[in-house]
This record gives structure tokens, C-alpha cells and sequence, in this order.
């Protein structure tokens, strides 16, 4: 009996001990957040190695390793805040005069290069005006901003920039790498690529180099870092030449973490236990353009019949694998000037026969559409590469559905640009790229934007254009923006299709980088590849479980 009682007491003990652990573990997991420390180091596989790192000649479209280690080691007068607007970086504060056309920037006193020496306004007088002379930038249309506008130095922390008309995005372009004046000021630009700064690169931002060599770069944390000293003492860019070997050294743990553009193929790549992945969408999307100007798609019916005849929920599942986000209007989800409200024609192949039938068209014994005895037949340019040739292929067989004859030309890249350029074309699969934080649609939606492949020209959307480059206040453009994107889809000049997402697969112990946050901004919208560093400060990989609120 007293044995048996004794067995009881510890089961009893055992059991409570159980419930005790259990509990301890659940209030753990539910009410601690993992708080950083600082320390550690991160490596990160990435494909290809810096072609020309340096600021202001690097092309982030052929280099994007390349702008990867500008992202880390250079600051512009402004950065992208962890809230997808623009705040001040190098300038601790801007003012903009009542006519939108005079911007002052007072620089910050704390800010100094990787060297120790001070940023003045010598720097930004130096690097601005360089980019005016450029024969080859990296960013043409960034240098163009720049390109008309009076730079003058008030003192030592202090510089005007003055446009020629009020351009309410400017503050975008205003995030210039700046660069060392006092290591550069006697080597003209032609000779930059070539010179041995660009292979010791000395810039402001939090991390400084350590060594640039083929095969990696080696960076360590900027102590004197006017943000703050990053919690991450080094960071490691290793370099691979093909996708395979950087995902292999990923999976067999030789790096941290592998980013890359999103595809079914990655996607499916089975990670380890200890590793996770997130997906964020680019600022950038592909579009099906319509000529506008003469042929069939110059009736607007006929154009909102296409887009009805087209899922782009479909072709993104079929062609891409569910790695993109399907798209409504030029103005990105996850910018400040969003409106969710303006929604694209649902896809309806009924409603799209109906509008063809309106038109006209009838459909044939051969099962195409003619109209006064002649078929509606559409050509279809892509760029010959295995994407873009699969995305049309797939846009051609919901049409053909329809009873359309599409013919799909596939073209090098170069000979789409120029066929888009000339006005050569019917319906042309193409990419908008590099949007920025600015949404600013001018280039290809105004009459007379630089990009307008279309041949749009309407008076009411280009006077929702200019009235959103000159409002001061975020509010009202955001207004204009919206009235835009409403009068866009009205107009159906084009189909916009998807977003392409970021990929980016890490360790588990990596953390503050936001993209797997669905309350961070970083996790709605990346301007660029290299923008996963937005908030390279707070990413940690050792940390402490603090508790947090109240237990009962």
C-alpha cells in the first residue's frame, strides 16, 4: 500500500513537473520576442561577381552584385525608409521652397567617410556635378533628373539645388551614392572604372570593405556609422557563376542565406529544417502594349474584349508556377499611392465574346473571328527568351480561345526595344523596370513620356500626370494617382500583367531583415534587388528571449 502511494506521489511530481515545462515553453513561444545582439557574422551566396561597383557608372541591370555592394557601402542624401517613403540620409534635414523648384539640403555633422574623414558639402558638389558630365552613367534616366539642374554650395553642410520647374519625384533621384571627393577629386570620371578606388571602395555607409577579391567580398561593421553600428560585425558576399552552384553551397549550409528572382524551379527546392524562404514582390512588371495609333487596336472595345478574354491568374499559375503577383494598374500594390479600389476587368471570355459580337465579329467554319470577311489576326512580340516566350505562347492560347489568329514573333532583345521604340507592332510582352519609390508614370503613360511605346495620348490623363509632379503634398498627388490609375483602365491601352518576386531563403537564426514580416513595408515592395538591405542595421543572428506583456 505505501508502496503504491509512493508511486502515485511521483507520478504526480512527474506529471506537474511535464505540465510545468509545457506551460513555461508555451509562455516562451507566446509572449518573448527574440531581442538582437550584437555580433555574428552573415554570408550570402550570390550569382556573378561586381562588374563595376562603382557608384554613379554602375548599370544595376548588367551589375546587380554590383549595386549589391553599393547598397552597403554608400549613403545618398536620402534613403528609402523602413516605411517605403523617402527620409533623410546624409542630409540630416531638406526644405523645399514654395515654388517647388528650390530643394536645400543641410548635411549632417556625424556623417564621415570609411577613412574618418568628414562629409561636407564638397562631396555632394563633387558627385553631383560629376554625374551632370557623364558620357556613359550607369542610370541614363536617373542622370537626366539631374542633368538641367544648378548645384550650389552655401557652406560647409549646406547645398541648393535648383530645377527648372517644379518635379515633385525629385527627392527620389536625390538618392545619389555621393562619393569621396577627397580621394577622387583629381582623377577625371573617364578614368574611375579603371582606377584602384574601385577595387578599395571608401564610402559612408554601414558597412565598410575589408577585401574585394573574384571569388568574395569581405565587409565589416562602420563603428562610426551615423545610423547606428549595425549589430552584424561582418557580412559576406561570396560569388558563384551559376544559380546551381550558389543554391547548392545555400543547401549544404556553406552560406546563410541565396536570393534570386523567383521561380517555380527555386520554389520547389526542398530546404532544410533550420532554413525558411520568403517572397516579395519587385518594382517592376511585364505588360502587354497596344499600338494604339493604327490597326485593329485603335478601338477601344476591342482592346477591353482582350483584357476580358485574358486570366492573369491563369497564366501566372500555368506559365510561371504562382511566382508572381498578378498586377491592375501601373501604380505597384505596396506604394504610398496605391488605390486597392481600382480593380481590372475581371477575366470573362463570355463577356469578351459578347463585346466581339457588338463589334462585328462572327465566327467562322475555321473558328476564326472575321469581320466584312476578314480575320482578326494580332501580332505578338516577345523577346526570344524562355520566359517571355512561354508568358506569350500562353496570352496566344486563351485569345485563340476567343476565335483570334495570334501569331507569336519572337525577337532578340534588342530588335523588341527598337520595334517598341519605332512603333512597330501590334501587341508587344514587355517590362517596365526599376520603378523607384516614386511611382511617377509620366515616361510611359504621358503623351509625351519618353516610354510611351503606345502611343497614348490623352489630354485628361496627362493633366493627372503633371498635377501629381507638382503637388507638395503627399495627399493630393496620391489623389491624382488615383483619378489616374481609374482613367487608365478606362482607356485599356495596355494589359499589365504581374509582378516578379524577390525569392529570399535564409537561416532560421537570421533576423530583422523585415521580408518575412507582413507588417514591414520591406515585405509589400523591393526597388531593386538590392534594396533586401533596406534595414541591413537591425539584421541579427545572435539574440536573447526577452518576455513581453502580461503572462496572465
Amino acid at each position: 500500500m505505501a508502496r503504491r502511494i509512493r508511486w502515485q506521489i511521483v507520478i504526480a511530481l512527474l506529471s506537474t513537473l511535464l505540465v510545468g515545462t509545457l506551460l513555461g515553453r508555451l509562455a516562451l513561444s507566446t509572449a518573448s520576442v527574440a531581442s538582437p545582439l550584437a555580433g555574428g557574422s552573415y554570408s550570402e551566396a550570390v550569382v556573378g561577381a561586381p562588374r563595376q561597383p562603382m557608384p554613379l557608372l554602375n548599370d544595376p541591370a548588367t551589375d546587380p552584385v554590383g549595386r549589391d555592394l553599393g547598397a552597403l557601402l554608400f549613403d545618398g542624401l536620402v534613403r528609402v525608409g523602413a516605411d517605403g517613403l523617402i527620409e533623410p540620409a546624409l542630409a540630416a534635414a531638406y526644405e523645399i521652397d514654395e515654388t517647388g523648384t528650390v530643394y536645400r539640403f543641410s548635411l549632417r555633422h556625424d556623417a564621415v567617410w570609411h577613412d574618418g574623414q568628414p562629409v561636407t558639402a564638397d562631396d555632394v558638389i563633387f558627385t553631383l556635378r560629376a554625374l551632370q558630365i557623364l558620357d556613359q552613367p550607369g542610370e541614363p534616366l536617373l542622370a537626366a533628373v539631374w542633368a538641367a539642374a544648378l548645384i550650389d554650395r552655401i557652406d560647409a553642410y549646406t547645398i541648393r539645388v535648383t530645377l527648372s520647374a517644379p518635379y515633385a519625384p525629385f527627392l527620389s533621384a536625390a538618392r545619389v551614392p555621393i562619393l569621396p571627393a577627397h580621394l577622387l577629386t583629381n582623377l577625371p570620371p573617364t578614368g574611375w572604372a579603371t582606377s584602384p578606388f574601385a577595387r578599395q571602395l571608401v564610402g559612408t555607409g554601414p558597412y565598410r570593405l575589408v577585401e574585394l577579391r573574384d571569388d568574395r567580398a569581405m565587409l565589416e561593421a562602420n563603428p562610426a556609422y551615423f545610423g547606428g553600428r549595425p549589430y552584424l560585425d561582418r557580412v559576406e558576399l561570396r560569388f558563384f557563376t551559376a544559380p546551381e552552384a550558389a543554391q547548392s553551397a545555400f543547401t549544404r549550409g556553406d552560406v546563410m542565406a541565396y536570393g534570386a528572382l523567383a521561380t517555380p524551379e527555386l520554389a520547389a527546392v526542398n530546404l532544410p529544417g533550420n532554413l525558411r524562404r520568403s517572397t516579395v514582390p519587385l518594382d517592376e512588371y511585364a505588360l502587354l502594349s497596344f499600338n494604339l495609333r493604327d490597326g485593329p487596336l485603335t478601338e477601344q472595345p476591342l482592346r477591353r474584349a482582350l483584357a476580358q478574354g485574358l486570366s492573369k491568374d491563369a497564366l501566372i499559375e500555368r506559365v510561371l508556377g504562382g511566382m508572381a503577383a498578378p498586377l491592375d494598374t501601373p501604380i505597384l500594390p505596396g506604394s504610398w499611392a496605391a488605390t486597392p479600389e481600382v480593380k481590372w476587368y475581371a477575366a470573362d471570355p463570355t463577356a469578351a465574346t459578347r463585346i466581339l459580337t457588338e463589334l462585328g465579329y462572327a465566327l467562322g467554319g475555321d473558328g476564326l473571328l472575321r469581320r466584312n470577311g476578314q480575320a482578326l489576326t494580332l501580332e505578338l512580340l516577345a523577346e526570344d527568351a524562355l520566359r517571355p516566350r512561354a508568358v506569350a505562347d500562353e496570352v496566344a492560347r486563351q485569345w485563340r480561345t476567343l476565335g483570334i489568329d495570334v501569331q507569336v514573333v519572337a525577337l532578340a532583345a534588342p530588335t523588341l526595344q527598337q520595334r517598341l521604340r519605332d512603333g512597330e507592332f501590334t501587341v508587344a510582352l514587355h517590362s517596365l523596370t526599376r520603378l523607384g519609390p516614386d511611382p511617377d508614370p509620366f515616361l510611359a503613360w504621358h503623351s509625351q513620356g519618353s516610354r510611351n511605346v503606345t502611343g497614348l495620348n490623352d489630354p485628361q490623363l496627362d493633366q493627372l500626370i503633371e498635377a501629381a509632379q507638382t503637388e507638395s503634398e503627399l495627399a493630393a498627388r496620391s489623389a491624382d494617382y488615383a483619378s489616374f490609375q481609374q482613367r487608365w483602365v478606362e482607356l485599356v491601352p495596355s494589359i499589365t500583367l504581374y509582378q516578379p518576386l524577390y525569392l529570399f531563403a535564409a537561416a532560421k537564426e537570421l533576423g530583422g531583415t523585415g521580408l518575412d514580416d507582413p507588417t514591414s513595408a520591406i515585405s509589400l515592395l523591393l526597388f531593386g534587388q538590392e534594396d533586401r538591405y533596406r534595414a541591413i542595421t537591425r539584421w541579427y543572428t545572435n539574440s536573447y528571449r526577452a518576455i513581453q506583456g502580461n503572462l496572465r
